[in-house]
């Protein structure tokens, strides 16, 4: 005799609907969103940070180009009045030197600065100061075809009232034959070796 054996159902699994997945993650990325601002995701040292990795990286790539392209390229750097503020921040562009006249680099857009951000160079072993009156400007920085450079240091800051915390600013140098260094990461490179991590 065979008899149906009815088991009865227990309760029916069910998984998330696509809505409450999609509300999870909106709260989860406002979440994240709050703790990295909260955190200093965009602090005076990150910002110093960020420009010196965007002038290292700019800065091979016109250095290469000089070599390949046989061509002069110069660094120009000027203060300006930031729009909507009466606050001065530093732009810089690069130049090619074509007809003996320096011409503008499409591929290559001016480049400002935070206002919070400072500069200070040292051009040919002299502290530079930006003279307006003097026209043209001549460049803080030429690579030549040779892939020399004339010598240049660059460091980048955020000074808050007047102080500026000397582990927070961000040292390039370029020497005569060209070779761009990142002083910062140069630094941490040999404390790491010291200390055995490489």
């Amino acid at each position: 005799m065979n008899k149906s054996v009815n088991k009865k159902a227990g309760p029916r699994q069910r998984g998330f609907t696509l809505l409450e997945i999609m509300v999870v993650i909106l709260i989860l990325g406002l979440a994240l969103g709050v703790v990295s601002l909260s955190v200093g995701g965009d602090d005076g040292a990150s910002a110093a940070y960020k420009e010196a990795e965007d002038f290292m990286l700019t800065s091979n790539f016109v250095a290469e180009q000089t070599v390949l392209d046989s061509q002069i390229i110069g660094l120009f750097f000027e203060p300006r009045t930031a729009a909507d503020s009466i606050d001065l921040q530093w732009c810089y562009r690069w130049q090619r030197r074509r007809d003996n006249t320096w011409q503008e680099i499409p591929s290559l857009p001016e480049r400002c600065l935070s206002t919070r951000l400072q500069i200070e160079m040292i051009v040919e072993g002299e502290p530079y100061e930006h003279d307006p009156d003097l026209t043209p400007t001549p460049p803080v920085l030429v690579f030549y075809p040779s892939g020399e450079s004339t010598p240049f240091e660059l460091a980048i800051f955020e000074a808050q009232g007047g102080l500026t915390e000397e582990d927070s600013v961000q040292r390039i140098a370029v020497d005569m034959m060209g070779d761009i260094r990142w002083r910062n990461r140069d630094e941490a490179d040999a404390a790491a070796k010291a200390a055995g991590y490489r």
